[in-house]
């Protein structure tokens, strides 16, 4: 009788033994990634349907669809195929994405510094801020007749 008892108790500090030893195995320590990060290599083929503000729109190829507001540009500038707009007193330059927003530190050009950013915050601020100058802007089609 006493072996029977021992036999099960052994088991059950068997049994708990490796549940406390696959708990612990089982856990990872999780990184926090970082929520921005610096680049300087950034194209616009990684936002779908970018919305472009720009103080200064430089040489860069801009996916059609794209919603473009702008206070300057580049003489020439073709904007066939996108949606653009002017609007005076832009200061600051970034290209919004759906959840990500590409924050740059100078005009709209290549191999620019720029910030990527997936703070929702963040993302939503320039969001908002983009659509009330959008709605004010006026239509460069307009503009030139």
């Amino acid at each position: 009788m006493m072996d029977i008892l021992s036999l099960f108790i052994g088991f059950g500090i068997g049994v708990v033994v490796v549940a406390i030893a696959i708990e612990f195995g089982t856990k990872r320590t999780t990184k926090q990634m970082p929520s921005s990060r610096q680049t300087n290599d950034w194209s616009l083929s990684e936002i779908k349907n970018p919305k472009i503000m720009a103080e200064y729109l430089g040489d860069i190829d801009i996916p059609k669809q794209s919603r473009v507001l702008v206070n300057k540009y580049k003489t020439g500038r073709d904007f066939n195929g996108s949606f653009a707009k002017r609007s005076m007193g832009i200061k600051g330059n970034y290209i919004l994405g759906d959840d990500r927003a590409l924050i740059l530190s100078g005009p709209v050009k290549h191999d620019e510094l720029g910030f990527w950013t997936v703070e929702k915050e963040i993302v939503d601020s320039l969001h908002d801020e983009f659509d009330q100058r959008w709605n004010k802007a006026i239509d460069l089609s307009e503009e030139k007749q």
